[in-house]
């Protein structure tokens, strides 16, 4: 594929773009790959129900928004459980993705930090599973779960991470009032 040279103006509107994403298409000098038309694909194993994806392929020049660990809404933080959290932390990540005008269906990567629940004596994995289930029953992210000694917040069981990428021009672009 070969760059497309673009006018001056359209270039600084391209250069603006790119860093209020904090993307950066540029192939060379004044001049941007276009992008294809494929989209994101998701390879899971068709003998496993386990709802996560085993890869998820990102097309090149895919819009992608990296959002940082959240746990659950300061109001419900204290003694609920690691089902409530989850549910709690997925929206507010599902609230992060909105600004981007981009839903949890866009979500292709997800990190999930455990601690153990006091009341169980370990992470509760179900409680998680159960949340996470309620959320994504289909377009299932690459996945990963991790137990960790403690978070930053005392009071948190879980925090997630995601990154969300899409490349259908004709949802809302950034940023999403």
């Amino acid at each position: 594929m070969s760059p497309v040279l673009l006018p001056a103006d359209m270039r600084r509107r391209v250069w603006r773009r790119c860093c209020q994403v904090g993307l950066v298409a540029v192939g060379v000098v004044g001049s941007v790959q276009v992008a294809s038309a494929q989209t994101v694909q998701r390879y899971s194993d068709p003998k496993d129900d386990f709802p996560i994806s085993a890869a998820v392929q990102v097309p090149a020049g895919a819009e992608t928004v990296y959002v940082s660990g959240l746990g659950p809404a300061p109001d419900r933080a204290s003694g609920t459980t690691t089902a409530e959290q989850t549910r709690s932390a997925l929206d507010q990540i599902s609230a992060a993705l909105g600004y981007f005008g981009m839903t949890m269906q866009d979500v292709v990567q997800m990190h999930v930090y455990l601690v153990a629940d006091p009341r169980l004596g370990h992470m509760d994995f179900d409680g998680m599973m159960q949340a996470y289930r309620a959320r994504f029953r289909s377009a299932f992210p690459a996945r990963t779960v991790i137990e960790v000694p403690h978070l930053t917040n005392p009071h948190w069981l879980v925090e997630i991470d995601v990154v969300a990428s899409r490349n259908d021009m004709n949802k809302k672009r950034f940023p999403a009032k």
